[in-house]
């Protein structure tokens, strides 16, 4: 990574990206497209390499081989309904694509099901905390009765957000109407945090940016200042 090539394509690239704060041009919207044609390039090689070529391809191979298994040419037949699927651009042909679109969404939304409820199950576990403070470890003291109010406010923020997304209920009604406000507040103060976690996630990523700049042109200052004579003042 310290080749000077890949520093200097470093340098291009982020120049030329920080070029759009100022005007959008024709060379952020090329490097644009390059970092499209580059992510569309490395999945490619990423599905060959790790998925079509170990578990498809190395079998059809082994099975043609002296001491293959011809169990592994059975793997032809996958070929079948993946060549359906350019079925979709043909308009007289476009039926044939809807079973292999039907199953993939069938299987996708089964295993996209399962695992909702492997990460939903544990949290409804987790949020039903003690707010009795002598049933936490050491008994009552100063530690125990924090951790049983901050337990008090998790519940109080989570049953108010349920309650302000439950629709069936009047919100002229004066008996959930202020529990409802207090779930709203809490909504806006969980997006406030998740905007600002994000604003901070980006900064980190410009002042990275800009220490790599900073150092870039340092070091070339300080390579010019040698080469005609001078002394190296830039650090």
């Amino acid at each position: 990574m310290n080749h000077p090539l890949t520093i200097w394509i470093g340098v291009i690239v982020t120049l030329t990206v920080l070029s759009y704060l100022i005007k959008d041009n024709v060379f952020y919207r090329y490097m644009q497209k390059a970092a499209m044609g580059t992510t569309v390039g490395i999945a490619i090689v990423m599905t060959w390499s790790q998925i079509l070529k170990p578990y498809w391809w190395t079998p059809i191979s082994t099975a043609f081989s002296e001491n293959g298994h011809w169990s592994g040419i059975l793997w032809l037949l996958a070929l079948i309904p993946g060549l359906l699927w350019y079925c979709q651009m043909s308009k007289k042909w476009f039926w044939l694509s809807k079973p292999v679109l039907a199953l993939f969404i069938g299987v996708a939304a089964g295993m996209a099901f399962k695992s909702t409820i492997l990460l939903i199950m544990p949290q409804l576990g987790a949020a039903l905390r003690p707010l009795n403070p002598w049933t936490v470890a050491g008994g009552l003291t100063i530690q125990s009765g924090l951790e049983v109010l901050n337990n008090a406010v998790f519940m109080i923020a989570l049953f108010t957000t349920l309650l302000y997304f439950c629709f069936t209920i009047k919100t002229e009604n004066r008996l959930f109407l202020a529990p409802m406000t207090t779930g709203r507040l809490m909504i806006m103060v969980a997006l406030g945090a998740m905007f600002g976690n994000t604003v901070m996630t980006r900064m980190s990523f410009l002042i990275e940016r800009m220490q790599f700049l900073f150092q870039f042109f340092s070091e070339q200052v300080n390579y010019l200042m040698q080469l005609f004579g001078g002394s190296a003042m830039v650090n």
